[in-house]
């Protein structure tokens, strides 16, 4: 059972991990809340990197979890923004400390990592929450709706893309580099667009992977996996970490027998949102308002936050994040094969 925060006060949150995504949610979310929660410490190895967040906030800054702890101060939930390794011990050591956790996806890097925190926060009653953008996106939300309300007609197929240039400080520590799938751009990528095709699609079987290479230079940094779901749909994703990216890129399709929708994700402005086209649109129709994808980053904290005071669980849970790695560490399993399918509850059980 999750027990709730006793009390009114405001949600008394530790920011663990002061890198690339730690800055961006920092300076997003945290630096803008207007109650209910608030940061009291962030902690991140790196000295430098935890100044500039703590500076923003005027707050203590510590090198470790333990540091901080030592040093006094009150904490309930952290929020976890380090590199992926790290996700499991550091989720664990808050839930043995009694602290609400908040992780970046992925969940973990393998199987075994992932139950040990569901595990750890079964016994500490306390609500585990994964900062997973796409089930909070209006656009991605909007399209699931249209699909429950026979818009398409009967869904024939779902598609995703990622295609974008890995620089600046994602590129920063090297880890986000190769395939896959301990890392890189399987896991980072996989487990996002897991998420947003098992949001529209229900739980997927079966995956297969293969590497695509540049013509004439033999580098593999492309990935195309397809997808089985128990339903019988399929869905095909490509990720690229080295292709030409598009301001608003059309990250999600719902192919149906009676229309179709695409789902534009938009990092830079706000001219991302779902559209719906069919017999009587021909030339289209918004069926979600304008927004940017780092709004989802604030869903994502004050869903969190409302999970810990009502007790609820929150929109995307561990079991969530776990359905999600176990399709990516299975397509791990079919790539590393040649591209043959792989059972993903086989991966999930393993």
């Amino acid at each position: 059972m999750i027990v709730p925060p006793q009390g009114s006060g405001a949600v008394r949150v530790a920011l663990v991990g002061c890198g690339a995504i730690g800055e961006l949610v920092a300076r997003h979310v945290y630096a803008t809340a207007s109650g209910g929660f608030g940061l009291v410490a962030v902690i991140d190895p790196q000295a430098e990197r935890r100044q500039v967040v703590a500076d923003l906030f005027r707050v203590p800054a510590y090198p470790s979890i333990q540091a901080a702890v030592d040093d006094g101060v009150p904490i309930d939930a952290a929020d976890i923004r380090t590199p992926h390794a790290r996700h499991a011990d550091t989720a664990c050591d808050a839930l043995a400390r009694g602290w609400h956790v908040l992780v970046e996806k992925p969940l973990a890097t393998t199987g075994a990592d992932g139950e040990r925190i569901r595990r750890a926060a079964a016994e500490a009653g306390r609500v585990v929450a994964v900062a997973e953008n796409y089930p909070h996106i209006a656009a991605v939300r909007a399209a699931r709706e249209a699909i429950s309300s026979g818009a398409v007609g009967d869904v024939l197929a779902l598609r995703s893309t990622r295609l974008f240039t890995l620089d600046g400080v994602w590129l920063r520590d090297g880890w986000r580099r190769g395939l896959g799938p301990s890392g890189g751009l399987l896991l980072d990528q996989g487990t996002h667009h897991t998420s947003l095709l098992r949001y529209l699609g229900g739980p997927v079987e079966r995956v297969s992977a293969v590497a695509s290479s540049a013509a004439g230079t033999g580098r593999a940094d492309t990935l195309l996996l397809t997808l089985w779901f128990a339903s019988g749909l399929a869905a095909q994703s490509l990720y690229s970490w080295t292709a030409f990216p598009l301001a608003a890129e059309a990250e999600g399709a719902v192919i149906g027998s009676r229309g179709r929708i695409e789902i534009r994700v938009d990092y830079d402005t706000d001219q991302g949102g779902a559209a719906l086209w069919d017999e009587q649109n021909p030339a289209g129709r918004a069926i979600s308002g304008p927004e940017n994808y780092y709004d989802s980053h604030r869903s994502i904290v004050e869903d969190w936050v409302s999970a810990i005071r009502s007790g609820r669980p929150p929109v995307v849970s561990v079991d969530d994040g776990l359905a999600d790695l176990a399709v990516v560490l299975a397509a791990g399993r079919s790539l590393a094969a040649g591209g043959v399918p792989v059972d993903v509850t086989e991966e999930s059980r393993g």
